[in-house]
């Protein structure tokens, strides 16, 4: 029951964890680029603070803004030192890569605690000695009082711009997508204040309004009764002119609403593209891509959101149907629509940096699963020779093509469609409750895992792994050597570094 309430605990950690990298780190994610933009915020605005308050002239400012200012400096500070503590906190799981090392080593003694303790260390100190990471210290530097007198050190905050270049570069490509709206909208609407204010001064002017003292005076008037209400200082007292500022009013007002609307719509349309997956990821990499939408697909994708390993890598799927039309949650999927044959799509998503590629034989109207299955077999060589390092798994509908899909892709993860299934159900006819322990086998959180024998620690045999690893309630039942499966091996069987072994935890352990 303990253990239970601490795997919660610690799922509530990971998911909390998982939520934070999205939005400091993961410039995919629709939620970084809200975020950078908030703190492009306060940077811009620190920075102008820190420059007023550094400045000879700061004595001279009212008493009130510079307290302000000062305890505005005391916010930013803390916010920036939040943010840096909490960036080093989801860089990496210290604890995990802590385990990772500590089981690989026989003996648990000091010197190994050191060392897993040193590796797990050295990977947030990696993060902490990048340039970008570097200026995100120097900008906290200040709020140890010491510091302060190095006024470099408040100036160089600016840099931390370039923290926020995700959030930028939506502005700059909302506002490059609307560029012919946005310079219209613009100069017609200075177009019609210089217009509209040169024809009221001149009836101004005829009607003595001292109001209107100068050119320069009609130009002020138009600009703040475009752009606010107006401050009553400066008023047109003609008929003309009055009918003149509702009529420059109203334009303006017509034109502003379009400058902003289409911004708006730009900017809101970059963060759903983002967020679907729909624009070129060429930086994508180490992701798991899926070609292709059926019930094997779907399965797959409900398993890495529960497990979310979509969080913690990317995953892609390409499709041809719509977004409205799969029956899966897609909130952390990045959703590509386009067909994985055509060699542009994949590269839109990275296909030559991802490190697991699923194809799936997906079903489209007018094709036959002989077309399907030839439709899978050209994006797999199209996907083979974009990356040819890529662990490539392909689902086939025919059972004749499998071998040939086998010699031709040079891949033995091969799934005939129905065929596993219709094997568990055979095998569960002569030994009934075969079923349940196929299920229990494969269970995503207590099933089988794979490992590399050498992550395990050195051993000579596979009974001196099976004696390892019943210390840790684990059960190896399998070994692959060369990609070929060799089920319970002897104990005297000799294992290599190279060998993977499959493992099962020890049953009995409930709630």
């Amino acid at each position: 029951m303990i253990k239970s309430k601490n795997k919660k605990y610690l799922s509530h950690i990971k998911r909390i964890k998982i939520f934070l990298y999205n939005i400091l780190e993961n410039d995919r994610n629709s939620l970084n680029h809200i975020y950078s933009l908030v703190a492009l915020f306060i940077v811009i605005t620190s920075s102008i603070n820190v420059f007023l308050l550094i400045t000879p002239e700061a004595e001279k400012l009212p008493p009130d803004l510079h307290s302000f200012l000062k305890d505005f400096e005391e916010i930013t500070l803390y916010f920036f030192a939040i943010e840096y503590i909490l960036r080093w906190w989801v860089i990496s799981d210290f604890f995990e890569d802590f385990k990772t090392v500590l089981t690989q080593k026989k003996e648990r003694n000091f010197k190994a605690y050191y060392k897993a303790f040193l590796y797990a260390l050295k990977i947030k100190l990696k993060w902490m000695v990048k340039p970008l990471s570097i200026i995100d210290l120097i900008a906290i530097l200040p709020i140890f009082r010491p510091f302060r007198a190095l006024r470099i050190l408040q100036i160089l905050r600016i840099l931390k711009v370039v923290r926020y270049s995700s959030g930028l570069k939506s502005v700059f490509q909302a506002l490059r997508e609307q560029g012919f709206i946005f310079i219209f909208s613009t100069l017609m609407i200075l177009l019609n204040i210089v217009i509209f204010s040169i024809i009221t001064y001149i009836f101004e002017y005829n009607a003595k309004n001292d109001a209107f003292k100068n050119l320069f005076d009609a130009l002020y008037w138009g600009a703040i009764t475009s752009f606010t209400v107006g401050y009553g200082d400066i008023t047109p007292i003609t008929d003309t002119g009055k009918f003149i500022s509702s009529l420059m009013t109203f334009i303006n007002i017509v034109l502003i609403s379009v400058l902003t609307a289409g911004f708006s719509v730009s900017f809101i349309n970059r963060l759903l593209e983002l967020k679907e997956g729909e624009v070129k990821m060429p930086d994508l990499e180490n992701h798991i891509v899926i070609c292709g939408y059926n019930e094997t697909s779907e399965e797959i994708l409900e398993n890495l959101v529960n497990l979310e390993i979509d969080k913690e890598r990317p995953v892609v799927l390409i499709t041809n149907y719509d977004k409205k039309d799969l029956d899966v949650n897609l909130s952390n999927i990045i959703y590509k629509k386009g067909d994985f044959i055509k060699e542009d799509i994949l590269l839109d998503v990275a296909i030559d940096k991802a490190s697991d590629v699923i194809l799936v034989g997906e079903k489209l109207p007018h094709l036959t699963d002989r077309d399907i299955d030839a439709r899978t077999a050209l994006a797999g060589m199209l996907i083979k020779t974009l990356n040819p390092y890529a662990r490539l798994y392909v689902e086939v509908l025919l059972d004749e093509d499998a071998e040939i899909f086998k010699k031709r892709l040079g891949t033995k993860d091969i799934l005939i469609h129905g065929q596993i299934l219709g094997k568990i159900m055979f095998s569960s006819l002569l030994n009934p409750g075969a079923t349940q322990l196929v299920e229990t086998i494969i269970d995503n959180e207590t099933g089988i895992r794979k490992v590399k024998v050498k992550e395990i620690g050195n051993f000579e045999t596979f009974g001196d792994i099976l004696l390892y690893l019943r210390k840790q309630d684990l059960m190896p039942i399998a070994l692959e050597r060369n990609k070929k499966i060799i089920l319970s091996p002897s104990d005297d069987f000799k294992v290599l570094e190279t060998d993977y072994i499959f493992i099962i935890p020890k049953s009995g352990e409930t709630d």
